[in-house]
């Protein structure tokens, strides 16, 4: 990603001396800087849209996101959202004996 890019590490500590984590802001004289997404996507020239990307895996569309981020898959989308319902009817109570990745499922 960072192909030819070289790392100025003055410019890295000043910025971190005006990093304020309770804002995830830099404080600069002139004013305060917050650095977005997509900052980050056209720095690294990653796409923001588009198939999503997790660990080593492609995930193609919104019903393998939900099998492989929760084990099932939602009936009740609103757009690209899930329903809060669908979400409290299945992941209500999670059973003493689960496995971890049902765990990370519920989590």
């Amino acid at each position: 990603m960072l192909k030819g890019c070289k790392l100025d590490l003055t410019l890295i500590s000043a910025l971190m001396k005006r990093w304020r984590p309770e804002t995830h802001t830099f404080h600069f004289p002139y004013n305060e800087c917050t650095i977005t997404l997509k900052d980050v996507a056209l720095q690294l020239g990653l796409p923001m849209d588009g198939r999503v990307i997790m660990r080593l895996m492609i995930i193609p569309d919104r019903e393998d996101f939900c099998v492989t981020l929760l084990g099932k898959v939602s009936n009740k989308f609103q757009g690209d959202r899930i329903d809060i319902k669908w979400l409290e009817n299945n992941f209500d109570e999670l059973n003493e004996h689960a496995i971890a990745l049902e765990k990370e499922q519920y989590a």
